[in-house]
């Protein structure tokens, strides 16, 4: 048994490789707490006893965040230490978010082949809030599994607001949904791989390495410097993308195929978000909503009550930079803060200023210029962004085995099936 002294203990030492033994002592005590969490806050008049165990999961989360190993020493393999550490972020805002909640959680029935509010969730779902005066202890443990993943809150009245994205696909079947949510998955797995590795061919010796480097060339004239770096910046920003969208797709997979979920559990991520033509657009519902419960509960309310709206924008933002700052300090060279938070406050000044021009002028920005206008304040504060990415080395970093890229098993396949049809029509 391990201690609750030992269990709590706040070290500051270098990471543990992640064994049986180092899982169960650092992980599960976070994923234990945030799971019970997730149980009170479905359940009535457990407000106490959620703000006791909040800092015991915050501890916790920082903890297996800290100390936990996920590369095996390995710098290539740096960047799952960003993800766990992302992971523990996450599990801090949310429980931090469930132990100040005034009503408890409620998870709402789906009907098939219905339409909630005119808007259709994946074509074909409607909301129905279960009638209870309040969730059994079973039921609650049960659900709490779906709520420690369900990260948008598809399927609970929490979500209210939040806007789903509508599918392209229209209404499937399951199978048809599985077939076609593994064909995206291959192709933002090709995607993937081809974007990230073009970011590294620019420059394989320094921020094309897990060492890591500057995308700022000094020995370049401005311009060339500054469309290399632009160019990278792109790049990389399509390969955030396209890995977050390959997660999800393989999510839903599994999922549906292995826990019975719905197709209607699962609608689009993002909708789009290369087409806003707004920052408020951008941010507010084309990129995606994951992380929308945390931002507004623990980010932007607290600091709406004391400044306003410019004050709940900013606040929100400043969550955003925390959760990127702590995953990046997570590969172990350096967080760079002033970066990061910069990148996302500018994002904030730049959503305050839009609501200037509004208030000014009466218009709201849109059409071509604010398309141009959000693409240029993005990336231009991006190149900033990325720069920090690339000199911890997460721009260097090879997702895949070399053999087994993405791009090069697609070339390989491509090789073989044409050299297949020429020696057919030859015979022919």
């Amino acid at each position: 048994m391990v201690s609750l002294g030992r269990l709590l203990q706040v070290v500051h030492q270098e990471r543990v490789a992640l064994s049986a033994s180092t899982f169960a002592t650092f992980f599960l005590p976070a994923f234990v707490s945030y799971f019970a969490m997730g149980v009170l806050v479905q359940r009535k008049r457990t407000a106490m006893i959620r703000y006791a165990l909040l800092p015991v999961t915050l501890l916790c989360a920082y903890r297996a965040g800290s100390s936990l190993d996920f590369s095996f020493g390995t710098p290539n393999y740096r960047y799952l230490n960003q993800g766990l550490a992302l992971a523990m972020f996450t599990l801090a805002m949310r429980s931090t978010a469930w132990a100040f909640v005034k009503k408890p959680y409620q998870r709402i029935a789906l009907q098939p082949k219905k339409t909630f509010n005119g808007d259709p969730m994946s074509g074909s779902t409607k909301y129905q809030l279960t009638a209870v005066d309040d969730t059994p202890l079973f039921t609650a443990i049960w659900n709490a599994w779906d709520l420690s993943v369900n990260l948008r809150g598809i399927g609970w009245d929490w979500a209210e607001g939040l806007h789903i994205p509508k599918s392209s696909c229209g209404t499937k079947s399951t199978t048809g949904f599985l077939l076609s949510t593994l064909a995206k998955l291959l192709f933002y797995a090709v995607a993937f791989d081809a974007t990230s590795g073009a970011a590294r061919d620019f420059s394989p010796e320094t921020f094309g390495s897990v060492e890591g480097g500057t995308i700022f060339d000094a020995s370049l004239p401005p311009l060339s410097r500054y469309t290399r770096s632009t160019i990278t910046t792109i790049l990389s920003g399509w390969t955030a993308y396209f890995v977050i969208e390959l997660v999800y797709q393989i999510h839903a997979i599994e999922f549906v195929l292995l826990f019975g979920q719905t197709p209607s559990q699962w609608p689009p991520l993002f909708d789009a978000p290369w087409l806003s033509t707004s920052l408020t657009s951008f941010w507010g519902h084309k990129w995606h909503q994951m992380f929308r419960e945390c931002f507004i509960s623990v980010g932007a309310r607290p600091l709406s009550y004391l400044l306003g709206r410019t004050g709940g924008v900013m606040g929100a933002f400043l969550l955003s930079g925390a959760l990127h700052y702590f995953g990046l300090a997570a590969m172990g060279r350096g967080g760079h803060p002033a970066v990061v938070f910069g990148f996302f406050i500018m994002q904030a000044i730049g959503l305050i200023l839009e609501g200037m021009w509004k208030r000014c002028t009466g218009l709201r920005v849109h059409g071509f210029w604010g398309l141009l206008w959000t693409w240029l304040w993005v990336v231009f504060w991006a190149n900033f962004m990325v720069d920090a990415w690339a000199r911890v080395g997460l721009v260097g970093s090879r997702f895949f085995p070399d053999d087994y890229r993405p791009t090069v098993l697609l070339v390989h396949f491509l090789k073989h099936y044409f050299t297949l049809f020429g020696s057919g029509r030859f015979l022919m």
